[in-house]
């Protein structure tokens, strides 16, 4: 157990081998969703930047070098950053999350009083919305249908018939679902905290995932503790690019059947047959109001019914 709370942000960023006493502290100031995000790209920084010192030494260039003459400056921010854009590209980044990570640097240095313009940074162009496709839940059976890795069937239907992002679903362990799953209980039931806020919430695997999750694990022994897809969310994204190529033809920008396009169909779905909007949002895991929560106060079973009689049959694909 971690003594406090500066204890478990000095050990979350201690794992990726960092012991910068600076990020520590700024990363101790910020909500946990936006902690997450900046960690990884100060992390990144920071592998970037090791050939050269610390993300303290990085700092303490800046300061030095805006106290020389004019003349002498080699506006070390802007160069760094630059090519800190430069290396993330280079590694397949895309353009939102390299102006993310950017941004990251540019928050922890203004936290000790040191500004950074970006506007003579190189930054990729902000892409617009990612347009999704619009979904029909027989187009979802035959997208399944047409990918080969019984792994990737699974993740795409788990998606749909829950409604979870890609980074929930691959934080699920064995142990979230072993109970039920071993005993054929369907629809099994998420009891969770979603990742990137905290917010608690339920939702459900219905008997279509769960089959397409049996099939994938039919060889595995997992323990308790271990990821049920043991996958980077780039691969699954790289892989629904392949299969929607195959499946709609080849595109360019964005892939339109991205696994939050699922997410989103699942809303979608439910929505256009009048489930009830709080239900909705409830297993999405969206937060709710103290008085929203308590008119969805229910059983973990009475959500199952709920989920079973409501919802199972517009997220499954027609002779699933």
């Amino acid at each position: 157990m971690f003594k406090s709370f500066w204890d478990h942000v000095y050990w979350d960023f201690a794992l990726a081998g960092s012991g910068d006493s600076n990020v520590v502290e700024f990363l101790s100031v910020l909500k946990r969703g936006t902690r997450n995000v900046y960690g990884r790209g100060l992390r990144l920084f920071e592998q970037f930047y090791s050939s050269q010192g610390s993300i303290k030494d990085f700092l303490d260039r800046i300061e030095q070098d805006r106290l020389l003459p004019r003349s002498e400056r080699r506006h070390v921010d802007r160069s760094t950053l630059n090519s800190f854009v430069v290396w993330l590209q280079n590694r397949g980044y895309p353009p939102k999350t390299i102006r993310i990570y950017v941004g990251a640097v540019q928050s922890l240095a203004k936290y000790f009083d040191i500004p950074i313009s970006l506007r003579y940074v190189q930054l990729p162009p902000a892409q617009p919305v990612n347009r999704k496709h619009p979904w029909t839940i027989k187009e979802v059976g035959k997208f399944v249908a047409t990918m080969e890795k019984p792994m990737y069937k699974s993740i795409t239907a788990s998606i749909l018939q829950s409604g979870l992002s890609i980074s929930d679903l691959l934080a699920l362990k064995y142990g979230d679902i072993k109970k039920e799953f071993e005993k054929g209980v369907t629809p099994i039931c998420l009891n969770l905290a979603r990742k990137k806020t905290g917010v608690n919430f339920i939702t459900f695997l219905g008997s279509w995932s769960a089959k397409l999750l049996k099939d994938y694990l039919a060889n595995s022994k997992l323990e308790d503790n271990k990821p049920i897809y043991n996958v980077s969310s780039r691969a699954v994204h790289t892989y629904f690019r392949k299969i929607a190529q195959k499946f709609a033809g080849n595109f360019k920008g964005r892939n339109p059947y991205s696994p939050h396009s699922l997410r989103a169909a699942f809303r979608t779905f439910l929505s256009d047959h009048k489930v009830d909007p709080l239900y909705i949002e409830f297993w999405m895991g969206h937060k709710l109001t103290e008085q929203q929560g308590a008119y969805i106060n229910k059983s973990v079973e009475s959500w199952r019914q709920t989920y079973r009689q409501q919802a199972e049959q517009w997220l499954t694909p027609p002779k699933h």
